[in-house]
């Protein structure tokens, strides 16, 4: 076992740990250098009884690895017992990092045959037992370098859609551990301990399985969790929902704009005639995407309003289309080529201007037809313009990428009204989506494949200045694309493969994510009479035949209305 190891002689409590998720959570902990003690009553399903023969034969298989644990077996819903367990793990160990509470169990009982103690079970284990484990643990956990508390909920209980009859009592007690984490996470900032919460699905004894599953393995949760208890989490206050192999975060986002307690910035009425006229806005959900149009692109980018016309424009780059999505809802294909169309924008004269291949062109809209070109930049045919957007000043800034696999070959070019290009930044492996921000003097822009958003100070002669990371996307949520900024600073990210929208606040901090229907969101852009519909563009590029099916709206057309509008684009001056 390697020295560096994040769990190499770190101190962990892990209760419910005598079969199922808790035991193997206590095996991964151990086989990495961790000293555990493990916790468990032995109740049946519905958290009645005692059997210490259930954590001996755990302690027993753990001991046969070779692995350094004790065994606790206690009524974690006590008190006493409670410090009973962090006492005995101080006795043994000398210390405290990791606190795991894994115990619970599931049983059914309808609301009109809801019984005292069935409910007194269910909120003990999974509200007294937290909190008393929590108060003996904190003093200990404060001495510790990386503390860590993971607590458990589950997606029953926080999602309406996955509930299911007689889950009251189980549910209250999962969605306290929510209540419970949020107000540990605080409490704990002061002190480094992280406090973090687990929703698994796993095939246990829960759901009646005694043979080793197919699906659903609880060996499948457990690298979510480990991460969770270990020095690389540096988040707190997070659900880690996980399921097959697979894992998402989230947690409980406040809307945007909304000053707490006395401004929600949302719809106001005062008196119950008001509420139910205005119910349907009440309720109305304004990150939900909703489909625009039917556009089956394979390669949606670079969407664009115009304010003037009232029409949205954007590219299909494989197909080599500009598209016009008119205000009556009709599409139409503006422009074709042979060439790949990776971006455009508009001018002030109504034209766009967009690029084909590694040049750049000007497209007069009324006539269908380019009256301008400017020179190739590169004369590999593997090598073309991505995405790009104009500066204050009504230049055209684009970012050059490779197709192939040549490095950080891409650059962003500059493109005055002549169309005379200027290399202003290069050392980027696949240049995206750019944006400015309100006052002109701040440019965002993304590489893909480091998944980084940057910034820069944006020089009035169109030069970058202080470039630095604002902010590096997720690794399990694909690869930033477009981008777009809202009036409070905010900035919105495209993940492709990712099946989301991020959106940043103006100092780097995540505040919201968008579940998209399909999986490769591409660019965005505000739109609207109001500015404040978020067009999305997304792609069918690379997707299988079997992805297509599951995804057949994949390269359509979404919008999604923030709680903030957005800042419109500067125009290319012709």
């Amino acid at each position: 076992m390697p020295s560096t190891d994040p769990f190499m002689n770190k101190v962990a409590i892990v209760t419910g740990a005598a079969q199922g998720l808790g035991l193997d959570y206590a095996a991964a902990l151990a086989a990495r250098g961790a000293r555990v003690v493990i916790s468990d009553l032995g109740t049946d399903r519905s958290g009645e009884g005692r059997d210490p023969s259930a954590v001996s034969v755990a302690l027993q298989a753990l001991k046969d690895q070779g692995f350094d644990v004790v065994a606790h077996v206690g009524q974690l819903e006590n008190e006493d017992e409670c410090r009973q367990l962090v006492e005995l793990a101080i006795a043994q160990f000398g210390a405290l990092d990791i606190l795991i509470h894994n115990a619970g169990w599931v049983d059914y009982q309808g609301i009109e045959t809801q019984e005292q103690a069935f409910l007194d079970r269910a909120l003990g284990i999974s509200v007294h037992a937290p909190v008393w484990l929590a108060k003996h643990a904190w003093k200990h956990l404060k001495l510790s370098a990386a503390p860590r508390i993971v607590l458990t909920t589950s997606d029953r209980a926080m999602y309406q859609r996955y509930s299911q009859p007689g889950l009251v009592a189980y549910s209250a007690g999962k969605m306290a551990q929510v209540g419970i984490m949020n107000a540990l996470s605080m409490e704990g900032l002061a002190h480094g301990i992280l406090v973090n919460a687990i929703s698994p699905v796993a095939k246990t004894r829960m759901w009646g399985v005694t043979l080793p599953p197919e699906e659903l393995k609880p060996e499948w949760v457990t690298p979510g969790v480990l991460y969770l208890a270990s020095a690389l989490c540096r988040d707190t206050g997070y659900i880690l929902r996980a399921s097959n192999g697979q894992f998402t975060a989230t947690r409980f986002s406040e809307n945007s704009g909304v000053s707490y307690p006395r401004d929600l910035a949302r719809v106001e009425a005062s008196s119950l005639a008001e509420v139910a006229e205005r119910w349907s806005s009440i309720k109305e959900c304004h990150y939900l995407p909703f489909k625009v149009a039917n556009t089956r692109t394979d390669l949606g980018e670079s969407p664009v309003w115009d304010p003037r016309s009232g029409a949205l424009y954007f590219v299909d780059l494989t197909g080599g289309r500009i598209h016009q999505l008119l205000p009556d809802g009709e599409v139409t294909v503006l422009y074709e080529s042979a060439a790949r169309i990776g971006a455009l924008a508009l001018t002030d004269q109504g034209n766009l201007v967009f690029t084909e291949d590694a040049s750049v062109a000007i497209l007069d809209v009324a006539q269908g037809k380019v009256r301008q070109y400017s020179a190739s930049v590169h004369h590999r045919s593997s090598y073309r313009f991505n995405d790009g957007a104009c500066d204050p000043q009504g230049r055209f800034v684009t970012g050059l990428m490779d197709e192939g696999p040549s490095g950080k070959t891409g650059a962003l070019f500059r493109f005055d009204g002549e169309l005379h290009d200027e290399v202003i930044h290069d050392d980027l492996a696949l240049p995206n989506g750019l944006a400015w921000s309100q006052d002109g003097q701040t440019l965002f822009f993304v590489d893909s494949v480091s998944r980084s958003i940057y910034r820069a100070e944006y020089l009035e002669e169109g030069r970058l200045e202080h470039v630095t990371l604002f902010a590096e996307t997720p690794a399990e949520l694909g690869r930033p694309d477009g981008i777009a900024l809202d009036r409070e600073g905010g900035l919105w990210v495209c993940q492709f493969n990712g099946s989301c929208l991020l959106r940043y606040d103006r100092h780097g901090h995540l505040t919201d994510q968008v579940v998209m229907p399909v999986p490769r969101p591409t660019s965005c852009c505000f739109g609207g009479a109001a500015m404040d519909t978020l067009y999305i563009t997304t792609a069918r590029f690379g997707m299988s035949p079997a992805e297509l099916r599951h995804y057949p709206d994949a390269g359509d057309l979404y919008a999604i209305r923030p709680e903030v509008g957005g800042l419109a684009r500067f125009a290319f001056k012709e």
